[in-house]
């Protein structure tokens, strides 16, 4: 994995074979984990091989106890990871490419859809109407996925911009509940939202906070059925803003819950109710919370419903260059 020989890094200290890829405060974090803490540490980190070759690695480094407690020697495992990385590199710029090229047709035949429907071309027979009207549903499912794959890779790729500004999150949900009201008034569902009234604005994205609540509220209202009810709790929470997404819906497995935030995943209990979906929202909804520095997690019960929970810290993020923003 290396290119060095055993006699060639025997007694020698690690670092110094690293090319100077890890500063001083990595090394102290490294160590107060294992020997302060006596906890194991666990990273992927960039070395370069004997040849000046960059490859990338998972590390886990192990202390081991003596009968005081002490830890004084280490058992480390490292696995070369370069070509995985490379291979889903490879994925995300395929799903991007194939997204994009499939977003000019869709886009045009929204168009033409969009005209038909109105009468510019004639009027059509009510037949004619429905027909054209469940193409033109089909057709925004496409869009919809398309542009899922789009943000999954862009995201994937670290090319999202991140514009963080002072941004009230009981407002910017509350403008989600808004959008949303149509869909939630077809199953006769009440959505309530009880909020911390003295909140600070926090410096985020709104357009990235705003994808998550639309997705994990699009799924709560997708996935409860008629005359359900979906609860936001929005406060403060020591250093953090927690916001907890309730429903008494249908539920997740509890052996399938590892899976939820994975991409392309769907419940075996709601994929036969609900034909529609992707498995990208989860997916989409931890990559950008995570990224912003928060937490998210669950608990749900089949036929009793799930919460969701997710944190921002109050200090907010710090703006990020890229190139392209969520589609």
């Amino acid at each position: 994995m290396t290119g060095f020989s055993l006699n060639e890094v025997l007694r020698v200290k690690a670092g110094s074979l690293w090319g100077g890829l890890m500063d001083k405060k990595y090394y102290e974090k490294l160590w107060h984990t294992i020997k302060d803490e006596k906890k194991v540490f666990t990273d992927v980190i960039q070395n370069h091989r004997k040849n000046g070759e960059l490859f990338t690695s998972t590390i886990n480094i192990y202390p081991l106890l003596d009968e005081d407690g002490n830890s004084n020697i280490f058992v480390a495992t490292q696995r070369d990871i370069t070509r995985e990385i490379e291979i889903d590199r490879m994925k995300t710029d395929f799903i991007s490419l194939a997204s994009h090229q499939l977003r000019t047709p869709l886009s045009g035949m929204k168009w033409f859809l969009e005209m038909l429907l109105g009468g510019d071309m004639g009027k059509l027979s009510k037949e004619q109407h429905d027909a054209i009207e469940n193409i033109d549903k089909s057709n925004e499912r496409m869009i919809a996925l398309v542009a899922s794959l789009l943000n999954i890779s862009r995201i994937e790729s670290g090319r999202i911009i991140v514009d963080p500004e002072p941004t009230d999150l009981v407002a910017l949900a509350q403008g989600v509940i808004d959008e949303l009201k149509i869909k939630y008034d077809d199953k006769k569902q009440s959505l309530i939202i009880s909020a911390d009234k003295n909140l600070p604005k926090i410096n985020l994205d709104p357009k990235l906070v705003r994808q998550v609540f639309l997705n994990l509220l699009t799924n709560a209202n997708k996935y409860t059925q008629e005359k359900g009810e979906v609860i936001i709790f929005i406060s403060q929470k020591d250093q953090d803003v927690l916001v907890q997404v309730s429903d008494d819906g249908y539920g997740i497995p509890e052996q399938e819950q590892r899976k939820i935030f994975e991409r392309f995943y769907r419940a075996s209990n709601v994929v036969k109710k609900e034909t529609d979906g992707t498995g990208l929202g989860l997916y989409l909804v931890k990559a950008i919370v995570e990224s912003s520095g928060g937490k998210i997690w669950f608990k749900s019960q089949v036929d009793k419903g799930t919460s969701f929970w997710f944190t921002f810290p109050l200090k907010g993020v710090k703006a990020k260059k890229g190139e392209v923003s969520l589609s």
